[in-house]
């Protein structure tokens, strides 16, 4: 026990540590001077870049231009603004979103006044160290690129972080579902803010397949360090994805490196404890934060949009039933994303060829290891119940976590499935009559005692 607890405080005092690490980050980014962010929107509004809360994605969907509208003016008031660095960044200045703002930034180019209240501390907003510098330098059109090569290259980490430790077959059974019937291919062109968070899902997936090779601690590291850089730079778009991916696929590399039932399952489940937990304390951190400076009121905003998002009334739009948030996200799934259908025929016969080959290699206690690796897909439909209200709202862009938790199911079913010597089942007539079990030790090979000549 004594052990546990010392790695517990360890780890908490790493995680405080790196909560002062993002905060400066946070300062910096708002330093960068608001004159030629101005100017860079106001040419995006009058070619269209900037305005519209929503457009077509490509997919048979809608981007959500309107998160959009909110990054590209966060921390955006006149270039003159009296107010300190330290209150602005602590307490988060915006533009209105998309038409209300295209106004003020016409009424900021022209010259004129405008101190946005810094009230936006519910999120961290850490995507601004990113949007900010490339805005004032490069305009909207170089955050796009920015965030596509972001994209791009978190996506190629997570891919080959987990095919070198679980194997080209379950990465690409991860990875596929998401890239092939979700909208995430479009994010970096259509709506640039949900790029950001995909590329912080996948980069949080490749530190977390690094991690888990040492053990539960090692995953409960890097899971956390994914749930904390996630809750920096996110707006809470697929946080369940984020979540299940990084905990499914800390079981995938520690099963494939120790073939065993419970040391995995203790690396899944310290997986899926780490990263909701680094992520809570992450967010509190931040409105603890701005209390500080901004005054106790800051919880009570924020307690008020929470309540709101877990089951608050927004008419005909919200329902309050059980499963409703389920409902509406797997709806929204197969009627705007042709391919979803076909996806789910693929990955069921995949899923079952896999474990029938699992079973045939393993014995029927294939089934047990594979419902373990699987079982972070659970988070998603929890998800949704929990936070119904919000999961409703968004299904245009929340059901994305529904295609992230097929691909965690066809995933523990090929690592399993995968040929191992360590598991294979030993020779009748090697002392093993009772049959293999993945929680017992492999047997080892005996080396023949040496004879003198």
């Amino acid at each position: 026990m004594r052990p546990l607890l010392r790695f517990a405080a360890k780890a908490l005092a790493g995680l405080l540590a790196l909560q002062v690490v993002l905060l400066l980050l946070l300062v910096a980014a708002q330093a960068v001077p608001n004159r030629p962010i101005v100017a860079h929107l106001a040419t995006a509004v009058q070619t269209g870049d900037y305005g519209t809360p929503y457009a077509p994605d490509g997919f048979g969907g809608q981007a959500d231009r309107f998160t959009e509208c909110v990054v590209l003016g966060y921390g955006v008031s006149s270039p003159g603004d009296p107010r300190g660095l330290w209150y602005r960044a602590t307490g988060g200045p915006r533009l209105s979103s998309c038409e209300d703002g295209a106004g003020e930034i016409r009424h900021l180019a022209a010259g004129g006044t405008l101190l946005t209240p810094a009230t936006y501390f519910r999120y961290w907003n850490g995507y601004s160290v990113l949007t900010r510098p490339a805005l004032a330098a490069l305009g909207v059109p170089g955050v796009r690129l920015v965030t596509a090569g972001l994209l791009a290259a978190a996506t190629v980490a997570a891919f080959a972080a987990v095919a070198r430790r679980a194997g080209r077959g379950p990465a690409l059974a991860l990875l596929v579902p998401l890239a092939a019937a979700t909208n995430a291919a479009a994010m970096p062109s259509t709506a640039f803010s949900h790029g950001i968070a995909l590329a912080a899902v996948a980069a949080g997936v490749a530190l977390t397949a690094v991690a888990a090779r040492r053990g539960w601690r090692g995953a409960a590291v890097g899971t956390g360090a994914s749930g904390a850089l996630f809750c920096y730079v996110d707006l809470l778009t697929v946080p369940p994805m984020a979540w299940a991916l990084c905990a499914a696929v800390a079981g995938a590399v520690a099963f494939t490196a120790r073939p065993l039932w419970w040391p995995t399952a203790r690396v899944v489940l310290a997986a899926g404890i780490a990263w909701p937990a680094a992520f809570a304390l992450t967010w509190i951190s931040r409105w603890v934060v701005a209390a500080l400076v901004h005054g106790p009121e800051v919880f009570s905003r924020v307690a008020e949009v929470g309540r709101f998002r877990v089951n608050g009334d927004n008419g005909a739009m919200v329902s309050q039933a059980l499963g409703a948030g389920l409902r509406a996200n797997w709806q929204h799934w197969l009627d705007t994303t042709a391919t979803a259908r076909p996806l789910l025929v693929v990955a069921a016969v995949v899923a079952l060829a896999a474990v029938a080959v699992a079973v045939a290699r393993r014995g029927p206690a294939a089934l047990a290891t594979a419902a373990v690796l699987a079982a972070p897909a659970l988070v998603v439909p929890v998800w949704y119940e929990v936070m119904s209200n919000h999961s409703q709202i968004h299904a245009f862009f929340t059901y994305r976590s529904l295609a992230a938790a097929v691909g965690v199911v066809v995933m523990a079913c090929l690592v399993v499935a995968r040929r191992s010597e360590a598991t294979a089942l030993p020779a009748q007539g090697d002392g093993h009559a009772a049959g293999w079990r993945p929680w017992r030790t492999p047997p080892r090979a005996v080396s023949p005692t040496p004879t003198s000549r």
